[in-house]
């Protein structure tokens, strides 16, 4: 493919990546939805969740899809599903029938469609730039984190205190990009996936090594890795997998339940505020400035989330080919930083700084979203990257949807509705700190897998089956 190719794929895989992130604007519309539909907290937690079990549960068959079938079929089914989900959503608000089931059931359409689209822009950029496979797929990536700071920028420049017209907005701005990007990207399919080598297995006796020391056997045809790796063929016995899958599943439980939950956060917040002096009879005249605080909020997300994508990217790249060290170490950086944001999150009580735990947050779920891809590539291969991903992002389902749900639950319990019809909460954090007592605890267990992961090479490598290890030989 020539390179002027090779770019125009990047290009339009880049900004189809925009509309792959739509899901995570929820936040910033939920409470006004759940206020005119009338549902609770714990009500809007599920239809997030919809939106969370889709992703989850489409990977693995849309990875598959993508692996043996190319671009086009999972391209149509994902603008497919991100349409019919949002035009749903906006038909609910306009019929003031908020059926929760129903809502939900339009946000999962949405997670599906979008998971097809971001697994297409991944193999796609994956395959296109081997060499450069961080940055290739970071790219794409960023788009998807940068999305919601978009939507938040239109929505309070044109749609302010108009939620109706930005789920219009929506659903519009899918289909003009998708018509725009999909073309080029069907384009390149046909051709590369012909070129992808097969992978045989080797048995080879064990060959123990010191803890942290690279196995490398002997041959020029290894397809291990300048830094030691080896991509295990037999995915659900690799015990790395299952490392990865705790990783990931703790990383990115905390992460959307931050994602998602940020709109109520500030309400609660502002409302104890606005108790303490007094002056809670206003409350319904700051609609506006509470919606535009919430759409600050999820551009703050929006805007670390691409930062900290980015910045995996170009680390994944630079640890690998310059300091020739495993991507994996990458990990610490999310584990450290998921640790700090929900010590703050737990602390603090003043809306103003909610904001240096959205930079944080953002910035932590973009890398680990970013870099943990690139690592099963490094670990798995790339013949079935998408599959194998998608399992992967099987992980988040049950403690992703716990956290969100023990949110919603524990803001309700502490609410109240008021005589005006609001239904408030006036605790402040004490509305919510409970559940990240528990997000804190999950991010220190994260931390130590990451360690395990890293430094327990001696015991993963000594795994055998039938008492010879597995190699893989392209």
């Amino acid at each position: 493919m020539v390179l002027s190719r090779k770019l125009g794929v990047l290009v339009s895989s880049t900004l189809m990546g925009l509309i792959c992130g739509t899901l995570y604007v929820y936040s910033s519309y939920s409470p006004q939805l759940a206020q005119r539909l009338g549902y609770s907290a714990t009500n809007a937690s599920v239809v997030a969740l919809a939106g969370n079990l889709a992703v989850a549960l489409t990977g693995p068959f849309a990875g598959v899809v993508v692996d043996k079938r190319g671009y086009s079929i999972p391209l149509f089914m994902g603008a497919a599903g991100l349409l019919v989900g949002y035009l749903g959503l906006r038909a609910q608000y306009i019929a003031l029938h908020g059926v929760v089931f129903v809502l939900a059931a339009c946000l999962f359409l949405a997670g599906c469609g979008l998971t097809c689209l971001f697994l297409v822009c991944l193999k796609c950029c994956a395959v296109t730039f081997p060499q450069q496979r961080g940055m290739a797929t970071a790219l794409p990536s960023a788009m998807y984190g940068l999305l919601a700071m978009f939507y938040s920028v239109v929505a309070s420049s044109y749609y302010a205190g108009d939620t109706q017209g930005f789920l219009l907005f929506l659903p519009v701005s899918v289909a003009v990009i998708f018509t725009v990007c999909a073309p080029l990207i069907i384009m390149s399919e046909p051709r590369r996936l012909a070129a992808t080598p097969r992978v045989v297995l080797v048995l080879q006796p064990i060959e123990l090594k010191p803890m942290g020391s690279p196995v490398v056997p002997p041959g020029r045809n290894s397809a291990y890795d300048t830094v030691g790796h080896t991509h295990e063929p037999q995915l659900l016995l690799s015990p790395r997998f299952w490392l990865l899958f705790v990783i990931t599943g703790a990383m990115a439980s905390i992460g959307q339940m931050y994602i998602y939950s940020v709109g109520y956060m500030v309400k609660a917040l502002i409302a104890s505020q606005y108790d303490v002096a007094g002056d809670l009879e206003r409350f319904p005249e700051i609609e506006p400035f509470l919606q535009n605080e919430q759409l600050f909020q999820v551009a703050i997300l929006s805007f670390a989330n691409c930062s900290g994508r980015l910045i995996a990217g170009f680390l994944g790249d630079f640890v690998r080919q310059k300091l020739r060290k495993p991507r994996s170490w990458l990990l610490f950086i999310p584990g450290v930083g998921f640790t700090i944001a929900q010590f703050m999150a737990h602390s603090i009580s003043d809306y103003h700084k909610l904001k240096y735990v959205s930079v944080l947050s953002g910035s932590m779920y973009g890398f680990t979203f970013c870099i943990l891809p690139i690592i099963v590539g490094d670990v798995f291969g790339i013949e079935d990257f998408s599959r194998n991903w998608g399992l992967l992002g099987l992980a988040p389902l049950i403690p992703s949807n716990l956290f969100t749900t023990l949110f919603g639950v524990i803001y309700d319990f502490n609410s109240f509705t008021t005589e005006f019809g609001l239904h408030l909460c006036l605790l402040g954090k004490h509305c919510y700190e409970l559940v990240f007592r528990m997000s804190l605890a999950v991010a220190i267990v994260a931390l130590v897998v990451v360690f395990i992961f890293n430094f327990a090479d001696s015991y993963l490598s000594s795994r055998t089956i039938f008492g010879q290890r597995l190699l893989v030989h392209a």
